[in-house]
């Protein structure tokens, strides 16, 4: 092998993300949300924030670039994955009401490396991870990236299949201050069809079976995600120039989901949902410019920007299949595999918005960000049932933060953010059927403290009041904006070392949702949000002790959710709690890690309870272990 080829084998060649073995205790900036590799940890999570889901607000960021998303980021490109709220947040160039979830890229390490892992991930799936890491010896040119294969996957509802996912990550320092980045990472799945419960009585079925599929034998979901991207960052004196293009792809060969209507007997009838093929691509960039002007102990930010995207996502009307009544005990009669026929349609978004921004820092005392942004917003869609339908918005949106330090270790902070989220189509049974509802402003305000007990160690608390209009069918049987859903609530975190050896993430949340509107005072549906937990707690620790090793606990406690909009029946709370260790050695004078965890161990049952008014069973105790073997110079 050459010279040149052979860094570069050992970079591609490469398996397991590191991630998949990182600490997430130990990369947390709060308590509010942090995922690495397979470990997730905090109050919030990359769907949900604060009660709300994140999908309609297209509030993700690669490395805090604009990022309209068709499909995540998988594991061999991410360094992590942080939910920014509050102070974390009040920098941020463009802020999203709900908050922000932002992608960290993998960088190459110091010395050009590649770990080689095997074991078990949850419920007995075979994997075979992998990590490289290769740098030129003038630092200008990196690459990193690596794969997960999993001959045999299976998955906590009893669905079982295989999957592969492979990424890389390049770097080229064209100057001290310009760097380019690019990566692009697939993710390709094939498994038993898709599946959840919904009640038929307005009550809690009995708990289902532990790693059990209740969908048919011939239902199947074959899906893969691709994402590509390039930054640039640039940094001319006073001036940056930071530039951004992303291409996110979800695309499936099929997607069969059975809905399994319960009773509180235990007995079911099962309806499998048949969809043929579907692409959703999105396609986003941004182009920013910033100037720095000190007066002083004064530092002024101008910027401006502008960025777009333009989503494509297939429509396609789903074929419903009865597979008959079973209980949970046991699995759906045999039945005859179908063959899709239906119709097909186009649901299209164009967004393009500029942005003038204005930041100020005086020392260490005060850090002020203004920001406007001018959005217009184009939506077209060529329904299933022939007819198309469009609709264009325009509209201005504002945020203001402010950070005050009362002292060296304490500060104060508050932000007020308003922005655009979608709201779909109307339905089929709507009298208004197939028309493109307008996009709603949301808004947020919040305020709180952060406080650094010790140098290693901070405190972060603050109130928030988040709320935007919401969909319904009025009196006259048309689907439109009928209400108001707001959320107010408390939000604590702590998060650092106690000492050398011990790391903690400590959060909690408790918030009121609140409904409001025509629907509301009609008794139609009730005033609280179905599907949402309104009081989170979570508790990470990880301790190292002698000899290599640590040891880690989480514990998450989920309150009770309303299972329906009617708010008629509840879904109890979930404690949950995890327990692992890591042991650090070296084996045949390499560097290896020998990680353990344990999820769920108290066994928990029962059902999630989800805004769309389905039940997805618990995850149930599970344990996964995984060797890691890491080659590359020694000393």
């Amino acid at each position: 092998m050459s010279r040149i080829t052979r860094p570069l084998f050992l970079a591609l060649a490469a398996v397991t993300p590191a991630a998949a073995q990182d600490s997430a205790v130990k990369s947390a900036a709060d308590a509010f949300g942090e995922r690495v590799g397979i470990e997730q940890l905090g109050l919030y999570s990359e769907g949900q924030v604060r009660g709300f889901d994140l999908g309609a607000s297209g509030a993700y960021r690669i490395e805090d670039a604009y990022f309209s998303r068709a499909s995540p980021l998988n594991d061999p490109v991410l360094a992590g994955v942080g939910v920014r709220v509050g102070v974390n947040a009040a920098r941020l160039a463009y802020p999203a009401p709900s908050g922000v979830v932002n992608y960290r890229l993998r960088e190459a390490g110091p010395v050009n490396q590649f770990s080689l892992g095997a074991g078990l991930r949850d419920f007995g799936t075979r994997t075979i991870e992998g990590n490289g890491s290769w740098k030129s010896e003038d630092d200008r040119f990196s690459l990193t990236g690596g794969f997960v294969a999993r001959p045999l996957v299976r998955w906590a509802p009893g669905t079982e299949g295989e999957a592969v996912d492979v990424g890389v990550v390049g770097a080229w320092r064209v100057s001290p201050g310009q760097r380019i980045r690019a990566f692009v990472s697939h993710y390709a799945r094939n498994y038993d069809g898709d599946y959840a419960m919904k009640a038929a009585d307005g009550a809690v079925p009995p708990n289902p079976r532990a790693v059990h599929n209740y969908g048919p034998d011939w239902a199947r979901v074959e899906a893969a995600n691709t994402n590509l991207g390039v930054l640039y960052d640039g940094a001319f004196g006073d001036w940056s120039v930071n530039l951004s293009a992303f291409r996110s792809i979800f695309d499936n060969d099929r997607a069969d989901f059975t809905v399994v209507e319960t009773r509180a007997d235990g007995s079911v009838r099962g309806k499998t949902l048949v969809n043929p093929g579907r692409t959703n691509v999105s396609d986003s960039a941004e182009a920013r410019v910033s100037r720095v002007v000190r007066t002083g102990e004064l530092s002024h930010l101008f910027s401006i920007s502008a960025r777009g995207r333009r989503s494509e996502v297939d429509l396609a009307s789903s074929l419903a299949v009865d597979i008959g009544a079973y209980t949970l005990a046991g699995k759906p009669p045999p039945s005859a595999e179908p063959r899709w026929s239906g119709a097909r349609g186009l649901d299209v978004v164009e967004q393009v918005t500029g942005s003038v921004g204005y930041g100020l820092a005086w020392g260490d005392r005060l850090q002020l960000r203004l920001g406007a942004h001018r959005t217009r917003y184009d939506k077209t869609v060529d329904t299933v049932s022939g007819a198309r339908t469009r609709g264009v918005s325009e509209t201005t949106l504002y945020n203001a933060s402010a950070i005050v330090s009362i002292t060296p270790r304490t500060a104060v902070f508050g932000s007020w953010v308003t922005g655009l989220e979608e709201s779909g189509v109307a339905p089929q049974s709507a009298a208004n059927r197939n028309e493109v509802l307008p996009p709603v402003e949301a808004e947020q305000f919040e305020l709180g403290v952060r406080h650094a007990l010790t140098p290693d160690l901070t405190l972060i608390g603050a109130v928030f009041d988040v709320s935007k209009p919401t969909t319904g069918f009025r009196a006259d049987g048309a689907f439109d904006l009928v209400g108001r859903v707001r959320h107010r609530g408390i939000e604590g975190s702590l998060a650092g070392k106690l000492d050398e050896k011990t790391s903690i993430v400590l959060g909690a949340v408790v918030f009121e949702p609140e409904v409001t509107g025509p629907l509301v005072d009609a008794g139609v549906v009730g005033s609280r949000a179905a599907g949402i937990s309104t009081t989170v707690v979570n508790a990470s620790v990880e301790r190292e002790l002698a000899a290599g090793w640590s040891v880690d606990a989480q514990f998450t406690y989920w309150g009770e959710r309303w299972a329906d909009s009617g708010n008629t029946f509840k879904t109890p709370a979930a404690p949950l709690l995890n327990i692992g260790a890591r042991r650090r050695f070296e084996l045949a004078g390499r560097p290896a890690q020998f990680r353990v965890l344990a999820s769920n161990i108290t066994a928990e049952g029962g059902y999630w309870a989800s805004p769309s008014s389905l039940l997805w069973p618990i995850a149930p105790r599970t344990v996964r272990a995984m060797l890691t073997l890491t080659f590359g110079p020694k000393g």
